[in-house]
């Protein structure tokens, strides 16, 4: 049988970031509110290009009033993963350095649609109550 390079509990990982949390900018969470340990920042940093390339695939929207939402997650996860997987440092803190003026601008856009979506659905939710 034939070795691979691809980690399962490094795409695992990568399927279950947060990108709606942004309470504190330089932490991320998993979908159910825990926050990364250090160990999986480690985990993270060490991502290659591939095991990106399948959590991205594997992502899937829960029904079509997501698809929007889920696409520009998975477009900030992966131009977060584009820089972090070159990064050997635990700091998740220094990706944004490495970032491209435009690349972190798109970042930033991306984040705070995400934000501002996150209280728009936050605020209907309550609505509803």
């Amino acid at each position: 049988m034939a070795q691979t390079d691809i980690r399962p509990r490094a795409v695992v990982l990568l399927t279950d970031v947060d990108t709606s949390r942004r309470d504190e900018p330089g932490r991320l969470y998993h979908h159910d509110g825990r926050p990364f340990t250090t160990a999986e920042y480690d985990l993270l940093c060490t991502c290659t290009r591939a095991e990106i390339d399948i959590a991205v695939a594997h992502m899937q929207p829960v029904g079509d009033w997501m698809s929007e939402s889920h696409t520009m997650q998975k477009a900030l996860i992966g131009l977060y993963m584009k820089y972090a997987y070159q990064f050997t440092d635990a700091s998740p803190d220094s990706v944004y350095d490495l970032m491209t003026d435009e690349d972190y601008a798109t970042f930033e856009r991306l984040a705070e649609i995400l934000s501002s979506g996150d209280a728009v659905e936050d605020l209907a939710g309550h609505e509803q109550d």
